[in-house]
């Protein structure tokens, strides 16, 4: 049985896993390489087992250690949820969350100082990335995502509404006119987001849905291309309404086709393990968003961006 004051040696195995590397492990820990070796050894006695192959190119986990990564993590989740309990009263420690590279950086970011005024304890590590991070792999407490999930091992949870629009910046719309319906789009140039870039977009305006093919422009991998590309005057976009709103309220961008939307019923959600214990730090950051989004809504309805609203 691990003994509970080699709980260090859990957290270390649980990096070493998740990175895939002793090097990056050690780095993520803040600790020298030397130690990480050290305590992964320690923990692989003290089990009689081998739980990760080592060779000169790569590192990878035993079949013993993929089942034993799992109790190790169930083990970590119980300290975290007694450190919790024993730090209630400060909600000290740390959060670590994801979400995509344009929202962490328009919407989570610029909130994080109130809240850390509010809660001078606690450190946010905030991962922006586009990619569908596992959670449970990379430890994350939560994410905001704009997609629904089916994977049963997770929760949603509504954070606010959402919507997909076209738009571009007034000097492209008089260089080459407004469209007047989502068809004349094929003759537009379209910023797309992507590789390889999407061939149709589609439109819905009340229960009447098309799709249209579209000529892509420029593509990327990453929306904030589209939108650079858009604020100098290189073509229409389609992209969250939560991307656009500085934008928008500037007269950067403009709002075209506004009876039309590129989604349905579509919402921002928490995404969160269901088997993890949710640390009242954690809580906190999920509801101090809620709030915050919810009074960009607000102030935001003269726009009439969020069709959910």
């Amino acid at each position: 049985m691990v003994k509970l004051n080699n709980i260090q040696n859990l957290r270390v195995f649980d990096a070493v896993a998740r990175v895939g590397s002793l090097t990056r492990a050690a780095r993520e820990l803040g600790v020298s390489l030397t130690l990480v070796s050290k305590r992964l050894k320690e923990l692989e006695a003290e089990l009689g087992l081998r739980l990760v192959q080592r060779s000169t190119r790569k590192l990878a986990l035993t079949e013993e250690g993929h089942v034993f990564l799992d109790r190790c993590r169930d083990v970590l989740d119980a300290v975290a949820a007694a450190e919790d309990v024993r730090l209630r009263q400060t909600e000290s420690g740390i959060i670590r969350l994801s979400a995509g590279v344009a929202f962490a950086h328009r919407q989570i970011a610029p909130r994080l100082p109130p809240f850390l005024d509010r809660h001078p304890d606690v450190t946010v590590q905030l991962m922006a990335s586009n990619e569908m991070d596992d959670l449970i792999q990379h430890r994350l407490d939560f994410a905001v995502r704009q997609l629904d999930l089916t994977d049963s091992a997770l929760v949603m949870r509504r954070l606010a509404p959402d919507a997909r629009i076209l738009c571009a910046s007034p000097g492209y719309l008089a260089r080459h006119g407004v469209p007047g319906h989502p068809q004349d789009l094929q003759d537009h140039r379209c910023l797309t987001i992507g590789l390889p870039p999407p061939r149709r977009w589609p439109m819905w305006r009340g229960e009447e849905a098309v799709e249209i093919d579209v000529p892509s422009t420029v593509t990327g991998t990453s929306g904030e291309i589209a939108h650079a590309v858009a604020l100098a005057d290189g073509g229409i976009t389609l992209k969250s309404v939560w991307d656009l709103i500085p934008d928008l309220r500037s007269g950067r961008l403009v709002r075209i086709l506004p009876e039309w939307w590129g989604s349905r019923e579509r919402w921002l959600h928490l995404v969160y393990p269901a088997r993890r214990h949710q640390p009242r730090r954690v809580r906190a950051l999920m509801d101090f968003l809620q709030v915050e989004l919810a009074q960009v809504v607000e102030e935001n309805a003269d726009l009439g961006l969020f069709e959910n609203s």
